[in-house]
């Protein structure tokens, strides 16, 4: 199956998938909070900004994807719709949950990798320029392995992204780690430098 053929299939199941939601407005302003205080302290405003992306850098267990959906479970007590990329296939829905997060209105995207190692980032990247451009959800995190791709090839893709989540008044969550390339991000945190409370947060 060639580039081509499988981007056109990922774009058009998600489509499908967006259709079968409820639907929101498509401009949001402000900021979305986390929910926790030691991270919204560090945040202009106190939180993500809607329509922007907010890069959550960190290593292994940094706690950027506790903090990803801890953002995901107040924008949905917010009324709105979550969605999570997991181009890693390591989001652990239980996890989820036992944080608050509704299953129930949270659309875990798990793309199918491409052939080629250095197209394996590509699936989700489509996918979640889709669902942040839709204005569907409130809020989508982002978790995909960037380090697969090169900074020159990665740069218009990450661009692209950030035009979909201004399109759609989202507020995008990317998380990233050491030796990934550069995001341009509205916000960037360094989840390595937070001390975040002493509680089981894993990556």
């Amino acid at each position: 199956m060639g580039a081509a053929t499988q981007q056109r299939e990922v774009l058009e199941e998600l489509r499908r998938q967006i259709r079968r939601m409820e639907r929101r407005p498509a401009r949001r302003e402000g900021v979305l909070a986390c929910g926790r205080p030691e991270v919204e302290a560090l945040l202009p405003g106190g939180g993500f900004p809607r329509g922007s992306i907010s890069s959550l850098r960190g290593g292994p267990a940094s706690g950027k994807t506790f903090v990803a959906l801890s953002a995901l479970r107040e924008a949905q007590a917010g009324g709105g719709l979550a969605a999570f990329v997991d181009g890693r296939g390591e989001l652990y829905p239980p996890a989820a949950r036992a944080l608050g997060v509704e299953l129930a209105r949270l659309l875990i995207v798990r793309p199918e990798p491409a052939r080629a190692a250095r197209d394996a980032v590509l699936p989700g990247l489509w996918a979640a320029e889709v669902l942040l451009a839709s204005g569907a959800f409130a809020a989508v995190a982002i978790d995909v392995p960037l380090r697969d791709v090169s900074p020159a090839r990665a740069e218009p893709l990450l661009r692209r992204l950030r035009a979909a989540a201004e399109k759609g008044g989202a507020a995008a969550l990317l998380l990233s780690g050491p030796g990934d390339p550069a995001i341009p991000a509205a916000l960037r945190i360094d989840l390595d430098a937070v001390r975040l409370a002493e509680v089981d947060h894993g990556a």
